[in-house]
């Protein structure tokens, strides 16, 4: 859900498959994902790119099987991921993917220019990498289209965790976490479990006398962080899966617990480090938005969607009412009935274009009609705040970071879910 900032972390992490390169000859096709293949050259560019990063960061390179099959294992699932979101109508036109580079190049304090400058000297192909940001785009779009409506927190969620002894702590304290999953299936057998565990045990035994941790998260981890070494990343602790939320603040650094199960399979974690964070609450800007939504199908083109907003559009303009007209005519039914408001909502809930636009709205203004993964929209933004209370924005801040582990732990089961419903076949590379 978050932009990446790191050029070369871009270019890795959306590579996808048989839509960007085309097979040469006798080069060997590594894999299939239902109707598209995954060459072997694709699969050693990739493995090249990951090599160097980890030698750039200081880290130890595993063995060249063992990447490869976790690259492998990663290309698959972002083919899946790029297939589920063509057959749904996902796309992401030029413009939208200009405005998320330049967004990449500012964040890291570049230019758009400086930027193809920096990926050349990294052995990067700039139209590649374009290729590769649009499909990250298309690929997050398509996890929020199907996980996000299915998150809610209440505020006795809230109130729950800002009353636990973690709750106030827990927003104190940032740590980094490194991860290793060993899966299990649904409903494991005995063998299955007996063969899990002996794994985990001399995987924890390698790390308790000295193995390099993200060595082995690359080689031996399913987990969704497994490329980038198992690194979590700095995260207060509501930020951390809720598997770990009582084991974290009694490790010490470079502690490693004992394995904790769970549906997705057994986790191996250990401690890297932590530190106090800010104890200042940020401002959190709020915006109130209601939009018409009308969505493309069979029967109705996006040039039917998009004129038929820009007639509602200029039915405002004359007077007619806003509310009224998104009961009548918007295909989102959840807010029609509240005349398309979403109320009150923070960017980071929206998808990418939706935020966009949103964010270049002075208030009252009603947008042109543009495309998102949910179809075509006309928005107004009605209002808009900024939650400078501590205690406020406390809440709002606990509140987006339940949010944020609810989408994570779900995106987990869907993901396996989704590679598991795949037509895949391996080839061995012998």
């Amino acid at each position: 859900m978050r932009m990446l900032k790191t050029l070369v972390c871009c270019a890795i992490v959306g590579f996808s498959t048989g839509a960007l390169s085309k097979v040469e000859p006798l080069d060997k096709i590594a894999a299939t994902v239902n109707d598209a293949i995954i060459t072997q050259s694709e699969v050693m560019r990739q493995m090249k790119i990951i090599q160097q990063q980890l030698k750039d960061s200081g880290n130890n390179v595993p063995e060249s099987k063992a990447l490869q099959k976790q690259v492998l294992d990663h290309l698959i699932l972002t083919e899946v991921q790029i297939q589920m979101a063509k057959r749904t109508g996902i796309q992401v036109d030029d413009m939208m993917l200009d405005n998320a580079i330049e967004k990449i190049a500012k964040d890291n304090q570049i230019t758009v220019t400086h930027m193809r400058q920096v990926l050349a000297q990294q052995g990067l192909d700039f139209n590649v990498y374009r290729n590769n940001v649009r499909q990250q785009i298309i690929i997050s779009q398509l996890q929020q289209r199907d996980i996000l409506p299915e998150i809610q927190v209440s505020e006795q969620e809230v109130n729950q965790f800002l009353q636990s002894p973690n709750g106030l702590g827990g927003l104190s304290t940032e740590y980094r976490v490194g991860h290793i999953l060993v899966p299990l299936s649904d409903s494991p057998s005995p063998e299955e479990l007996d063969k899990a565990n002996e794994k985990v045990k001399s995987i924890i035994q390698k790390l308790r006398q000295g193995e390099d941790f993200a060595k082995v998260a690359i080689a031996d981890s399913t987990g969704e962080n497994a490329l980038n070494g198992g690194d979590l990343g700095w995260r207060k602790l509501p930020e951390l899966p809720t598997l770990f939320e009582k084991v974290v603040p009694t490790l010490k650094t470079n502690e490693i617990p004992e394995a904790i199960r769970s549906s997705s399979g057994l986790h191996i974690i250990k401690l890297i480090d932590k530190r106090s964070a800010s104890s200042t609450a940020p401002a959190v800007a709020k915006t109130k938005v209601r939009h018409i939504l009308i969505k493309t199908n069979a029967n109705t083109s996006d040039n039917e969607a998009k004129a038929k907003l820009a007639e509602l559009k200029k039915k405002i303009s004359q007077g007619e009412d806003f509310a009224q007209l998104a009961k009548t005519h918007s295909s989102d039914l959840a807010s029609a009935s509240k005349g398309g408001s979403l109320g009150w909502v923070s960017k980071e809930v929206l998808v990418p274009e939706f935020s966009t636009v949103m964010d270049s709205l002075a208030v009252n203004d009603i947008s042109e009609p543009f495309k998102s993964s949910f179809g075509w929209h006309i928005m107004q933004v009605e209002d808009r705040k900024t939650l400078s209370s501590d205690e406020l924005a406390l809440r709002q801040k606990a509140k987006d970071m339940l949010q944020q582990r609810k989408f994570e732990e779900k995106l987990q089961i869907w993901a396996r879910q989704l590679r598991d419903e795949a037509y895949v076949k391996i080839f061995d590379e012998s």
